[in-house]
């Protein structure tokens, strides 16, 4: 790991941390050392290194089958794979309190110190008809010594200092890591920012998959009922949101309709919390929703050119008029203008609508939970993320209102039972890497990262540890944003840390950037 040259510290002794909480931290048990380095980047920005616990015996490799709602139900997996020719086990899903009772099993095979054992067998299951992947079971989210490897970034309410959002390749569309992003800006120091579209089979890569708005602009519409995170670039600091939705509404002459989306490939809903999105329009992590008839926006913040498809697509102008339409999608948008596209039965509302000269206005509204409405304003950001991890000094563990339980989303069919079951487990309660937002009592804005997938150099956080970790470090207020292989901490020219991808940083979608003020 790459480190800046710092003074080695005691948790006990980080006087210049920027309002640190000078407790130790409580992941693992409370015996463990733990070493801390501090840097000042910026008068009021400081960068403290945290090296907790070691490897000792915590667990061994494994390779998972699948994650099974009852006993019953492993057992005749277990039988599948003794025809196979092969002996599994079921381990317990570690609920970490965020569920009453026993949450199920995963079904395992093999257990092996080292790595490479495991992905052997794996090519042995796969060759012979099955499926399954490589864990590490002191990911799994029981008691272990560590080690751990996180990263603070700290900023004082008078630091001197600028904290911004930025788009990766400064457009929608696209990807970029946060090492690059930074230094192609001039940034002192970045972290990943929120979730986005992997890649072009789910919709528009790079795109944002939930709301983001940059220096006033929203660029892309909510998950509603998620939380996000607004920074202002006019003075550090920052604000959590709950319960975020956006309102998009697009009149047309004197004819006004709700719109579905803004700056991304019609049809697909990454995430879902869409009122157009199908078969759940409530939030639902790492699913894709679809929707049949949509109406959606494309500003010069997607590009030069709008997603071509099928459909009906307007151009409006600067002056905000029409001025051509097209009975196909893919179209040049106009610098200060944009264009809509129509999908579905959206095509004949729109295309009865749209000849050249008629006024056209896409008005958008946010509102978080209490129904109160979020000004944007020029120098406002906001980052999507999630879930919620901390709420005026309380950790929250409510996953299914903003969409990371299997519950409700299975009622509406939107996926089975096993599968978001095994996304709750390997998302929320097994470690890994990640990368978490909040303020602290007196408005310092805390980013915080931390490294896993690493046995040996840091194990991950479930998210129960990672809102722990958050209160640890002293927020009142705290939001997951993106992790996994998007994990990543830039400061003074270098990566900090180790990324968990084999191939290194993770290019994403945004990130968000300390630069000098």
């Amino acid at each position: 790991m790459r480190l800046l040259p710092t003074l080695l510290l005691t948790f006990s002794s980080i006087a210049g941390a920027a309002s640190l909480s000078t407790t130790a931290l409580t992941l693992g048990q409370p015996d463990l050392t733990e070493q801390r380095r501090t840097a000042t980047l910026l008068p009021g920005v400081t960068l403290t290194s945290i090296e907790r616990g070691q490897l000792a015996g915590n667990g061994v490799w494994t390779v998972n089958i699948a994650a099974v709602a009852t006993q019953s139900e492993g057992e005749k997996r277990l039988a599948d794979l003794k025809a196979a020719g092969f002996t599994g086990r079921l381990d317990s899903m570690q609920t970490q309190g965020t569920v009453k009772g026993n949450l199920g099993f995963m079904v395992r095979v093999g257990s092996f110190t080292a790595r490479a054992e495991a992905d052997s067998l794996l090519s042995t299951l796969k060759a012979r008809g099955l499926s399954g992947g490589v864990q590490f079971t002191g990911e799994d989210g029981g008691n272990v010594t560590g080690p751990w490897s996180i990263q603070v970034l700290s900023i004082e309410p008078g630091a001197q200092a600028r904290v911004r959002l930025a788009l990766a390749t400064d457009t929608l569309p696209g990807r970029e890591t946060t090492s690059t992003l930074a230094r192609r800006l001039g940034a002192v120091a970045a972290v990943n920012g929120g979730f986005f579209v992997i890649n072009n089979d789910i919709g528009t890569e790079g795109d944002l998959a939930g709301i983001s708005v940059v220096d006033g602009k929203l660029l892309s519409e909510a998950i509603d009922g998620r939380p996000a995170f607004l920074l202002s670039r006019n003075e550090p600091g920052g604000q959590l949101l709950q319960g975020v939705t956006s309102t998009l509404t697009l009149k047309v002459g004197g004819t006004s309709r709700r719109a579905t989306g803004i700056n991304r490939k019609p049809g697909f809903i990454v995430n879902c919390g869409n009122f157009a999105a199908t078969p759940t329009t409530r939030p639902a992590h790492d699913l894709t929703c679809q929707a049949k008839e949509e109406l959606v926006a494309f500003t010069s913040a997607f590009g030069e050119q709008s997603d071509a498809g099928e459909g009906f697509e307007v151009a409006v102008g600067s002056d905000g008029t029409i001025l051509s339409v097209q009975e196909k999608r893919g179209m040049t948008i106009p610098r200060e203008g944009m264009t809509v596209q129509a999908t579905g039965e959206a095509v004949a509302w729109l295309k009865n609508l749209a000849q050249a000269g008629v006024p056209v206005t896409l008005m958008t509204t946010l509102t978080d939970s209490s129904g109160k409405v979020i000004p944007l304003n020029t120098g406002t950001d906001i980052v999507n993320g999630g879930p919620t991890l901390v709420k005026s000094g309380k950790t929250l563990s409510d996953y299914a209102a903003e969409g990371w339980s299997p519950e409700g989303v299975t009622a509406e069919g939107a996926a089975s039972a096993g599968s978001r079951l095994n996304f709750f487990n390997g998302w929320v309660l097994r470690r890994n890497p990640r990368t978490a937002i909040g303020t602290m009592s007196d408005g310092t804005l805390l980013l915080v990262t931390v490294d896993g997938r690493n046995p040996t150099h840091s194990v991950g956080v479930s998210i129960p540890e990672m809102a722990q970790l958050m209160r640890d470090l002293g927020a009142v207020d705290a939001m997951n944003l993106d992790g996994g292989g998007s994990t990543a901490t830039y400061a003074n020219g270098m990566l900090q840390g180790i990324p968990s991808d084999t191939t290194g940083e993770r290019p994403d979608g945004d990130a968000i950037l300390i630069f000098p003020r």
